[in-house]
């Protein structure tokens, strides 16, 4: 069975391989999530980028998934996450052997992707209202007949 240490509570894990990573940790009593994430958060659908733990040496974790690093990176168009390399979700993990996690592990905002986003998200905005302005024109010239 493989060992999982956990070095920020101190702590050594004996789990079942092919595990889920969250739910092994919520049923030994320890929160993959920090402050308002505990309230907040998908509960462990992988959508929401919060039960983040990072992997020591990135081995005995399954391999990262694109849905799942674009959950760490963040769906919401406002910012990107900074994440480090070897950072994962906690519920998209499974135990595949021996691993040590830290919990809870630092995160900033990726100045460069969240400012292209913005960009983006301000030229979808130009063009989304431009596309609502001709409608609304076409429908009351056809609503008064003119």
């Amino acid at each position: 069975m493989p060992v999982l240490t956990l070095r920020n509570e101190g702590k050594t894990i004996e789990v079942a391989q092919g595990a889920n990573l969250r739910k092994t940790l919520i049923q030994n009593g320890i929160s993959p999530y920090s402050g308002i994430e505990k309230i907040a958060n998908c509960m462990g659908n992988g959508i929401c980028g919060t039960c983040r733990v990072e992997v020591a040496d990135g081995k005995g974790v399954s391999a990262l998934t694109p849905m799942e690093e674009g959950a760490l990176v963040g769906f919401i168009p406002f910012y990107a996450r900074s994440i480090g390399k070897n950072v994962r979700l906690s519920c998209r993990a499974t135990i595949t052997g021996d691993l040590t996690v830290a919990t809870h592990p630092a995160v900033g905002i990726d100045a460069a992707l969240t400012k292209q986003r913005l960009a983006l998200l301000g030229i979808w905005s130009f063009f989304g209202a431009t596309l609502l302005f001709v409608v609304l024109r076409l429908l009351l010239e056809l609503a008064t007949g003119r």
